[in-house]
């Protein structure tokens, strides 16, 4: 739920983004998917490194909670995995900084 104390964190981005609400997120991805649109869901590990995913078309990111993921159903509504490639004894990334760095992925990629 997008409140006040997200709006107050996102420090005024959250005006600029669509955001979706939904009851049953693998339910809505099933009912977005299109030829034009490609789901990634963001995973810690067993995905393809997001500089070897093309993320230059239509898409959607989703991040799983942190600390446990994509919920199963989740991850099998997703058409794609993707990662974050880590070195050292850094496991993950906190939600808002994998996102971060998912998005400037994308944005590179589209020059």
């Amino acid at each position: 739920m997008v409140t006040s104390a997200v709006c107050r964190a996102s420090a005024g981005a959250v005006e600029h983004l669509a955001i979706a609400v939904v009851p049953n997120l693998a339910r809505y991805l099933g009912e977005v998917k299109r030829g034009d649109l490609w789901i990634y869901g963001a995973v810690g590990n067993g995905a393809k490194p997001m500089w070897e995913t093309d993320l230059s078309g239509g898409l959607a990111l989703v991040f799983g909670a942190e600390g446990k993921g994509l919920r199963p159903l989740v991850r099998r509504t997703c058409d794609e995995v993707v990662s974050i490639p880590m070195e050292g004894s850094v496991e993950s990334l906190n939600v808002s900084v994998a996102a971060a760095l998912l998005l400037y992925e994308a944005r590179r990629q589209r020059g």
